[in-house]
This record gives C-alpha cells, sequence and structure tokens, in this order.
C-alpha cells in the first residue's frame, strides 16, 4: 500500500558509523532529499528556490559546522575520542535563499567512540549478571525484539495508517512502512501519535503475548570521568495496558513502552548497585502507602545486601501488572489513580487473607546462563549503540541489526498529557546515565516489613526448584 508522498522517503540516512585508527567515531550521513525533492523543501519552509544548506552539530558548549552541496549531500563527522563528549549530539540543517535562512531538519545522533572493553568482554559480564523478571499471574504483555516490534506479520498485512506531522505538512504512513520510515527520518520532534486509532484494536496489541519469545536488550556505557561502567538491560513492549482506572478509562494505556534498569560498577567488575526505573520523573510513587514514597522515577538498590532477591549473580526484579514498571521488590504499588501489582504477591503472606496462589512458570523470564524445563527463558541481544546506523545487516559482532530503527529520536511513546517519550539511546537514563544513576531515591530495606521478605523467599524457593544447577 502507497503512502502519501509529501516529502521524500529518505531525509536523513546514516550510512556509516565507524572508528579511525585514533579510537574517533566517524559518522557519515546522507541526505538525498535535497538532491530529490528541492522544491517541496523550498515551498515547505517558504523560502525561493536556488537553496543553500549548512549544518551545526552541537552537544552542550560543544559545537561543529560545515556546508552541504545540494548536488551531493553528504555529511561527514568526526567525533575525537577523550575530547567530544560522548552520547546525544543535536544535528541541526539549515536551508538558506538569499539573507532568509530557516531551519529544515534537527536530528539527535549518540555518539560513543572507542571503548575500554571489547564487544565480547561487555556480552560476558552482560550475562554473567543479567537479571530475572517476575512477572503477575495476570500479565497480558512480554518483551519484544525491535524486529518483532516493527516487522511482525500482523504489521506487514496491517491496514492501518500513522498520521505523523512532519516538517513537510501530516502524512499518513502506512504501518507497513513505519520502520523505514522511521530509520531515514529521526527528526527529533516527530511524534508517532496513535491517538488515532482504538489502542485495544491496534494490531500492536496483538504482540508480545508469549513469554517463551521474549527478548531483552543490553547496552553498555562508560563514565567518562572515572572508572565507572554502566549495563543496561532494556525491556521493549508493544503494549502497555495499565490496571484499573486508568485502563477503564483508556487515559493510561499506549503503544510501545520501553523500561530498563542499570547495573553500576565502581572500580571492578562486579555491581555496586542497581538502578531500578518506574514510570516517569516527577510522578510520585508509593510503596505500603506511606511508607516509601519517591518521584524521581528510578530506584537505586544495594546489589550485595542479603536482602535484595537474587539467585546466584541474578537479581529478581518485579514487573508491574500493566504498566511494566520495574521495582526491587514483589507487592502492591501506588502512582496517583494506578495501583499495580508487581511481581508475585502472595495474598496470605502480604495481606493476611485471601487465597494462596502458587507462581505459574509463564510469571518468570529467566537469562540465558540459568536453564530450565519449566520456565521461559528470554534471549539477551546487544543494542550496539556505539554502531547505529541507519542500515538493517548482519554484525560481525552480535549486535542487533534492527536497532537501526533507534536512529529514529523523536517520540516513540504517545503518553495523555505533554510527557511523551522517546526510545533509547536518547532517553536520559542514556544520555545522562551519570546524573541518573547518583540522583535515584535510595531504596533501604531496613523498614520492609518481614512479610514482603518472606514472600521474596518463597519466590526464591520456587526458582530454586525449577532452575538447573540450583
Amino acid at each position: 500500500m502507497p503512502r502519501s508522498r509529501l516529502s521524500p522517503e529518505r531525509m536523513l540516512d546514516i550510512r556509516k558509523s565507524e572508528l579511525d585508527e585514533s579510537g574517533n567515531r566517524v559518522l557519515g550521513i546522507s541526505m538525498p532529499g535535497l538532491k530529490q525533492a528541492p522544491e517541496r523543501i523550498a515551498a515547505a519552509l517558504s523560502l525561493s528556490e536556488p537553496l543553500s544548506y549548512e549544518w551545526v552539530v552541537t552537544n552542550g558548549e560543544h559545537e561543529k559546522r560545515g556546508t552541504i552541496d545540494p548536488k551531493r549531500p553528504t555529511i561527514r563527522l568526526s567525533f575525537r575520542r577523550d575530547q567530544d563528549p560522548e552520547g546525544a549530539w543535536l544535528l541541526q540543517v539549515l536551508a538558506r535563499s538569499g539573507d532568509k535562512q530557516k531551519e529544515l531538519w534537527r536530528q539527535y545522533l549518540f555518539v560513543q567512540c572507542a571503548l575500554r572493553r571489547s564487544q565480547a568482554e561487555i556480552a560476558e559480564i552482560a550475562e554473567r549478571y543479567a537479571p530475572i523478571f517476575l512477572f503477575s499471574a495476570k500479565e497480558k504483555y512480554f518483551p519484544v525484539s525491535l524486529k518483532t516490534l516493527l516487522r511482525a506479520p500482523a504489521i506487514k498485512n496491517a491496514d492501518e495508517r500513522l498520521k505523523i506531522k512532519t516538517v513537510f505538512g501530516k502524512e499518513a504512513i502506512p504501518l507497513a512502512e513505519l520502520g523505514k520510515f522511521m530509520r531515514y527520518n529521526g527528526h527529533s520532534e516527530y511524534l508517532l501519535d496513535f491517538n488515532v486509532f482504538s489502542m485495544k484494536r491496534s494490531v500492536f496489541a496483538t504482540l508480545g503475548g508469549d513469554p517463551h519469545d521474549a527478548v531483552i536488550y543490553y547496552s553498555y556505557l562508560e563514565d567518562p570521568d572515572s572508572d565507572r561502567f554502566f549495563i543496561t538491560y532494556h525491556q521493549i513492549y508493544a503494549y502497555d495496558t495499565k490496571t484499573g482506572l486508568a485502563r477503564i478509562t483508556n487515559i493510561g494505556p499506549h503503544v510501545f513502552d520501553r523500561e530498563s534498569m542499570i547495573l553500576v560498577f565502581e572500580g571492578s567488575e562486579r555491581p555496586s548497585s542497581m538502578i531500578i526505573s518506574g514510570h516517569l520523573e516527577n510522578q510520585t510513587i508509593a510503596f505500603l502507602k506511606n511508607l516509601k514514597r519517591w518521584s524521581q522515577g528510578r530506584l537505586r538498590v544495594p546489589f550485595d545486601d542479603p536482602r535484595t532477591l537474587k539467585l546466584g549473580d541474578h537479581a529478581v526484579i518485579a514487573v508491574g501488572e500493566g504498566s511494566h514498571a520495574l521495582y526491587p521488590t514483589s507487592g502492591e504499588y501506588q502512582l496517583s489513580l494506578l495501583r499495580e501489582i508487581a511481581g508475585h504477591v502472595d495474598g496470605t503472606l502480604l495481606r493476611g487473607r485471601g487465597q494462596r496462589h502458587d507462581i505459574l512458570p509463564e510469571q518468570v523470564l529467566l537469562p540465558p546462563a540459568l536453564r530450565s524445563q519449566r520456565v521461559p527463558t528470554y534471549r539477551l541481544n546487544a543494542f550496539g549503540l556505539d554502531h547505529l546506523t541507519s542500515r538493517i545487516h548482519k554484525d560481525p559482532e552480535g549486535r542487533d541489526p534492527y536497532r537501526a530503527f533507534l536512529v529514529f529520536s523523536g517520540y516513540w511513546v504517545d503518553v495523555a498529557g505533554t510527557q511523551n517519550a522517546r526510545f533509547p539511546p536518547f532517553t536520559r537514563n542514556l544520555t545522562e546515565i551519570g546524573d541518573w544513576v547518583d540522583g535515584a531515591f535510595e531504596w533501604l530495606w531496613d523498614d520492609v516489613p518481614d512479610e514482603y521478605h518472606d514472600n521474596n523467599g518463597l519466590i526464591l524457593e520456587f526458582l530454586r526448584e525449577n532452575t538447573e544447577d540450583f
């Protein structure tokens, strides 16, 4: 099904991302639309032809500039190791006609120079400490791969269209072409506006229902000012249902969701703490009414505290039913009108009433290092944020080829209100990872009631009984 041709198919194509001999990151970018559709660009900007172009890329006080030849519209960017900051750089493309100049394009680029560790070393650490995820028995959606998210058969065969406000006006993009559109049109202000769909009838509501097909991603970042490094485990969902009143009123549910937790390593190849994220910053979350309240959007949990639930070196992370927010312990949490159950809650232990329910194997996702005949095991894939391009191709070092979708730096998640959300790597917990880690709410176990530790004991017993080598 062809989409409306209001704009060129490829406005910004990140063709290559390579390291030079000095460990500097070199990006090769093409903007074929400048050559293919100059008249449409001029009309969209209310400028007269011919147009000339220049680019500027910035990160804080750091800036680089250059010009673009409209006949050969390419940009070569070089980021110097140990001199230019890593993370998100904003690329702006400016069009000029006479004495008038207007912005045509803006897109974030994610930059990592040479790393201290090899991809094989990073993969080994990521697998060694990969967490266990524990869901509610009523959970209907589990983490999916990027390929499933945008190239599943149901997406390819869908007749839905998504309206996106572009620099050329509103375009109706068939879902079958959405992934391709995103790889070559990663404008930082584009919004995937899913309000036009009935959420419950959207094709995305049919994806991700099988825990046996679950995929978890990991990424690796380094602190340039210390020996700290961070491994982030990412969950991607096709659909977020929420629970309770939020689900009934259809205010909270949304297409696409991403959650994450970070392992913090400080001077050692063993984690010192975990940063567990759930919901947005400035949203107050309560545990056991007012026993604990925080609004930072993340918690710091000591990794080696004996009360932190782990099976061997694999932390057990509770997942909020419907919202997929992550928590350090199973239980009940409150966010405004949203009350959610995270993980497995034994009613007889935590409430002193209700029927006891055994943990179901499908509530648990084990990492690849743990084996079980009954419990699902997720696939652990590398995001490979250090080599992001717009191209889908097999990677010799095992990075997920469909990470190409992540060059889209606009808003993936259309959230009710004003806090629409981007996907990694353009989320604050990656672009400002040092501040994100240091600003987390400190979770202490001292005031957590004994019955919660007893509940965690039941969970650990289930894991030991159903996992080989334990």
